[in-house]
Parts: structure tokens; sequence; C-alpha cells
């Protein structure tokens, strides 16, 4: 019995990645052919037109093209014309065409193609890697049912148990790949409970909230917090995968703890107890399977070590991520054909994201940084307005884009001594779109099973909207005012 569990749940996870496919490709659709053509040629256009009229007439061609490569690529992503991660190749190559022998091309080609291989993008495939790693050996679903047992069978307490788990999974890998898995593991229990239970419904909307939200306090959940991270970096700021955990925990159990009382009270007051005996099954192990996971335990706690102490030996994050990468496909863990299925569409827009940093930092935040130099911002306004700004395009665009976009146009505008608590501030606002089902990819993936709703996702969208924003200022603030935690990321 225990292995048919294993194959069902297995069976589930195909089934999550088909319909997960299947929804990106029916939302592709929403818009006809003609549509999309439309919407592609509307931003070139549209681009093309605010770069003649708002490009500066001492601008260089090198700075033309880049501002242009800036307009059009928010424009793209908003309308999404063509898929988030087609825009970040087409910058990539846009950008390494025309900063060739151009007049005032400061940066060379092969520094935006360097994109690819930048310390971030080598943090997330260390987390893919372990992520694959440990749905190969169910070492995932062997922590779901070990934790989901404490809790008991009382819904509430059921529910909680749940967004513990996933949120302490999304600690270490990707929030994405947490809520498919932590989906696929309690798909038996929806099943038993019914489309039409309440139970069924607070434990869906539960997953992509519990992701999201502790997608702020781990600096590889979630891409916006590396795009901030490297944008910091490059303007004399040093903000470690501890210091992330410092910035981050904090809000996130705020708002983890918010919710789950809200959709407790909302929807779980009056339910019986869960029958939870889908939970009373044992893996047949088998002796590769057990070395295997023994395999990926040793090197998950290592590179987790690595990650949080390295800073003390002076060892990057970066250099810590080859653990998994190297060590896992060397003992047989990790295939060929595991690689191929990694999620590299997500290190696609990440790069170009980057590349995109890239050119505006050499290119455009010098000439803006001299146009403002003699204006005053208030910091708590502009941390509003960016906070405002990145959790409202983040329900109707990727957040890894809004966060390019956001903490680039910060970079740009803003002083250092005000960049610091707004970037703070963008990053853990960008864990807060969750208003619609197209607004983090796990909603999407809870969404393709049909049990719920797009408007079931207003209470976390919501919390999301109002009380992260609120935190999340809050929170930076808190440090900024009366702790020396900011001044301490100071290179």
């Amino acid at each position: 019995m225990g292995q048919d569990y294993f194959d069902r749940v297995r069976h589930i996870r195909t089934g999550i990645r088909i319909y997960s496919d299947l929804l990106i490709e029916k939302s592709l659709e929403v818009w006809s052919l003609k549509t999309r053509i439309g919407l592609f040629f509307f931003s070139l256009i549209t681009a093309l037109l605010g770069t003649y009229f708002l490009a500066p007439d001492e601008f260089t061609l090198a700075q033309t093209y880049t501002l242009f490569a800036l307009f059009f690529s928010i424009l793209l992503w908003g309308t999404e014309a063509i898929p988030p991660f087609a825009v970040g190749i087409f910058i990539m190559g846009f950008l390494i065409y025309t900063m060739r022998n151009v007049e005032g091309a400061t940066i060379q080609p092969e520094k935006i193609s360097n994109a690819w291989s930048d310390s971030v993008i080598w943090i997330f495939l260390g987390g893919f890697f372990l992520s694959e790693a440990m749905r190969k050996t169910n070492l995932d679903i062997s922590l779901f049912k070990f934790s989901i047992s404490l809790f008991g069978n009382r819904p509430k307490y059921l529910l909680l148990g749940i967004i513990i788990v996933t949120s302490l999974l999304s600690l270490i890998i990707s929030n994405t790949a947490t809520a498919a898995m932590i989906l696929a593991s309690v798909m038996p229990l929806l099943d038993n409970e019914g489309k039409d239970s309440p139970i069924s419904k607070t434990i869906l909307i539960s997953i992509p909230v519990a992701a999201t939200f502790a997608g702020m306090a781990s600096l590889i959940s979630s891409p916006p917090n590396l795009i901030v991270v490297d944008t910091l970096k490059s303007k004399g700021f040093d903000v470690s995968f501890v210091d992330w955990m410092v910035l981050g925990v904090i809000p996130a159990v705020l708002l983890l703890g918010g919710f789950w009382w809200a959709a407790h009270k909302k929807y779980l007051k009056d339910t019986k107890d869960v029958d939870l005996s889908f939970l009373d099954v044992k893996i047949i192990w088998t002796p590769r399977l057990r070395l295997n996971r023994l395999f990926v335990i040793g090197i998950l706690f290592t590179t987790i070590f690595f990650w949080v102490m390295g800073q003390r030996w002076h060892i990057p994050t970066a250099l810590s991520s080859l653990i998994p990468i190297s060590f896992l496909p060397m003992l047989g863990v990790i295939t060929a054909e595991d690689v191929r299925k990694l999620p590299w569409d997500t290190l696609m827009l990440v790069a170009g994201g980057l590349a995109l940093g890239i050119a505006i930092k050499e290119l455009l935040a010098p000439h803006f940084s001299a146009q403002l130099a003699g204006f005053q911002f208030n910091k708590i306004g502009m941390m509003v307005l960016f906070g405002v700004i990145t959790i409202l395009f983040s329900n109707i665009m990727s957040s890894t884009a809004t966060a390019t976009i956001a903490i680039n146009i910060a970079a740009v505008v803003l002083p250092a001594e005000q960049l610091l608590p707004v970037a703070l501030t963008v990053g853990l606002c960008s864990s807060c779109g969750l208003f619609l089902p197209v607004s983090t990819p796990p909603n999407a993936i809870v969404f393709s099973t049909g049990m719920i709703k797009q408007s079931d996702f207003n209470l976390g969208g919501i919390f999301g909207g109002v009380f992260g924003l609120l935190v999340a200022i809050l929170w930076v603030l808190f440090l900024d005012y009366c702790t020396p935690f900011l001044s301490s990321l100071t290179i």
C-alpha cells in the first residue's frame, strides 16, 4: 500500500505539471495570435515613441538603445505579448548586439553575456538541484508526512501545519517547487474531502500564500531577493544569506500568522476533524533509494551550513551552491534527464533582468543621477511609492521583472542612504503579489486543479497588498531607526 501511495503522489505531481503547462498555454490563448501580434507592435511603437520624445539630446547612441530596451521590456512584460522568459532572452540579445562599437558604449558585450554566469544564477541553480533531488528520493514527501502528523486532525491546526511545512520548505527550495510538492502531497486529502469542502478550499489558498510569503525569509526562495542584493552590491552594500533572513523572517512570520488566523476564522469555524488515514503508509525502501536519500540529506545540510556560515570564512553563497550542483550528479542522484527538466526559463528571465540592470547602471544611472543630484526625496515617501508599485505590478506581471525594473529605477534616482531601505522594501513587497491566479506561479499551480475560483485568491491578495506593504515598511523603518542593522550592510 505504501508504494501505491507514493506512486499515486508521483502521478499527481506529473498531472499538476501537465495542468500547469495547460494553464499557461490557455492563458496565452486568451489573447489570440492576432491580438498578441498587435500587442507586440503596440509595445514596439510605444517604446520607440517614448525613446524619441524622452531621450535627452545629449544622450549617446548606446544610452538611447538602453532607454529603448528599458521601455520595450516594461511593455512586453506588462502586456505579456510574448512569454516573460522570452523578454529576458531578447534583452540580452539586443544589448549584446547594440553595444558593439557604437557611440558611447562604455560597456563591453561580454559583460552583458556574463549575466548568464552571475552569482545569482548559480545560487538559483543550486536550489533547483536540491529541489529535484528531494523530489526523486521522496524526501520532501516524508518531511511533509512527519510534520503534518505532529499537528493532529483538527482543521485549524492541520492548516497551521501545512502553512508551517510549506514555509520551511520555501526557505531552502523555490516557492514554485514547494507549492507543487505540497499540493501533490495533500491531493489524497483533498480528493477525500471533495471540491466543495471548506477544508479543501482553505488548504488550496493557503499553499501559495505560505510559499510566497515565506519567500521573504530566504535569499534563494525568490528571484527578486537576489536581484535586490545584486543591485545593492553594485552600490557598495553587502547583504549576506543571514542578513536577508534577519530582514525577512519577522515579516514572513507576522503575515503567515495573520493569514492563518483570518483563514481559519473565515472558513473553518464549524468544520469537523479531518481523516488523515492517507498518511498511514510506509515507504518500501530499496538499497539505492536509501543510499540516495542519505546522499541528499548530507548534501542538503552541508549546503545550508555553508549558506549560513560561509560569510565567516569569506565563502560566497554562489560558491556554496556548487556543492549540490557538483556532487548530486557525481553521486548519480541527478541524471542528465533530470537536468533537462529544470526550470531554465526562470534562469533566462533572471539573466535578462540582470543584463538590463547592468546596462542601466553603466549607461543611464550616471546621467540621471547627475540630473537629480539637487533633488531632495522623502525616504518614507519613496518606500511607500516603490512598495505600492512593486505590489501592484507583481499582481499583473512577473515579480522578477517588476523587481528588476523597480530596483534599477530606484538605484538611478535615489542617493545611497535612501536606496538601501527602499531596495529592501522592494524585495519584501515582491513576495506580496497574490491577488490573481497569474500573480505568482504557486497561485497558478493550485488554480490548475480546478477546485477553486479566482475570487478565492482575494483573501491572500488583500493580506499581501495591504498588510504586506505595512509590515514591510514598518519593519524596515524599525531596523533603520532602532537597530544598527542597515548601517552594518555597508561594505
